[in-house]
């Protein structure tokens, strides 16, 4: 009878737990969706760290990006290789400058479940890919939930409510750190931001088209 009962008690114990566990990811979700939908439209400026599986320095990069809704974005690197990612909201290109090449595809399934979705579309569509976990006061984990994803987890973190990092560790065990800084917000921008014309010596390849 004893043992029946203690049976019992660690089948509640563990059906609680459970439901604890659901409770707690269902507002963690929540309370990133919210932040997530008030960085949809800020520029600023960033600067990116690349990390080996041994924490060694692979490489740095910093600029400035620029975000509005609906998934348009500009991701500019000054240094020390200049390269463009431009969003028109539609399709993404890719602009390796020194290389005099660059590579335009769908936004639609090239980007649904990576980090750049979550800054560009509604927050409502994305995050059900992922997992969520609270890390503290406005810092959060997203695992995703399929396997064929480039990253294993990605963190995002916030200060009164702005983005101000990103940290994601992708498959191969590399870890990047992106710090944004100077972030402000805007009530939107020219359309004329997203258009990237590029010069007659550029080698465009296109994909998915």
């Amino acid at each position: 009878m004893l043992n029946k009962v203690v049976t019992v008690i660690m089948f509640v114990i563990a059906i609680t737990a459970q439901m604890g566990s659901a409770q707690a990811e269902e507002v963690a979700a929540g309370s990133i969706e919210n932040l997530l939908e008030l960085n949809r439209n800020i520029e600023g400026e960033f600067r990116q760290v690349t990390y080996d599986e041994k924490g060694k320095q692979l490489q740095v990069s910093e600029g400035v990006f620029l975000l509005a809704k609906p998934n348009q974005f500009v991701w500019d690197s000054v240094t020390p290789f200049a390269q463009r990612i431009i969003s028109d909201g539609k399709n993404i290109t890719v602009w390796d400058v020194d290389l005099e090449q660059a590579t335009k595809k769908p936004l639609s399934g090239t980007v649904g479940n990576s980090p750049a979705a979550l800054l560009g579309q509604p927050a409502a569509d994305v995050l059900p890919h992922y997992n969520v976990a609270t890390l503290g006061d406005e810092k959060f984990r997203l695992t995703p939930k399929q396997n064929q994803d480039l990253f294993q987890t990605l963190t995002l973190s916030f200060r009164n409510q702005v983005i101000s990092a990103m940290s994601i560790l992708d498959t191969l065990g590399q870890t990047t750190v992106i710090e944004f800084k100077n972030v402000e917000t805007h009530e939107g921008v020219a359309k004329e931001n997203f258009i990237l014309n590029l010069p007659d010596n550029v080698d465009v390849i296109v994909e998915g088209q």
